[in-house]
């Protein structure tokens, strides 16, 4: 039973540092957003720049929020998995010290729903821009962050 054990924490392990890796090209990907924002600041002179960096920057905070999500999984995977007994949850701040898979499905759906609010805004503020119409397909999104919000209250009050 030991070494079944052992070899659940070894794949645990290579899980989350795949996890934190995709992470890390997430970080890449949002610098790279960043840094395009600032080389269209220096090259492009029309009147669209402000309005396309806008979008850019929002992009960027998106690449940036989801490669949190990725890190706090990371982590919530070692502590709680890999490395239960160890004083390793002793050194993160307070709101990252899981105790069970609820403290982290919870810090996770936190994450997601800012994440998902700053991606629909980069959406509406990239269709306003461009002169689209808004419809009701664009309600899809705030809807289920919505359905989403509510179901975490309840959690959270489930739990009180």
């Amino acid at each position: 039973m030991k070494s079944t054990y052992n070899i659940l924490k070894i794949f645990i392990g290579i899980i989350a540092l795949l996890v934190l890796a995709s992470g890390i090209v997430l970080t890449c990907l949002g610098a790279y957003h960043f840094v395009k924002v600032l080389s269209l600041l220096v090259s492009d002179k029309s009147h669209f720049t402000a309005s396309l960096m806008a979008i850019g920057l929002l992009h960027a905070v998106d690449f940036f929020l989801v490669a949190i999500v990725f890190f706090i999984l990371a982590l919530g995977m070692v502590v709680l998995f890999a490395y239960p007994n160890t004083n390793a949850a002793l050194m993160l701040p307070e709101w990252l010290r899981v105790k069970n898979f609820v403290e982290l499905k919870i810090i996770l759906w936190e994450a997601i729903l800012t994440t998902l609010v700053v991606y629909y805004s980069a959406g509406l503020a990239e269709k306003k821009i461009n002169g689209e119409e808004l419809t009701l397909y664009s309600l899809i999104l705030p809807g289920a962050v919505l359905l989403i919000a509510i179901s975490l209250f309840f959690l959270k009050k489930g739990e009180e």
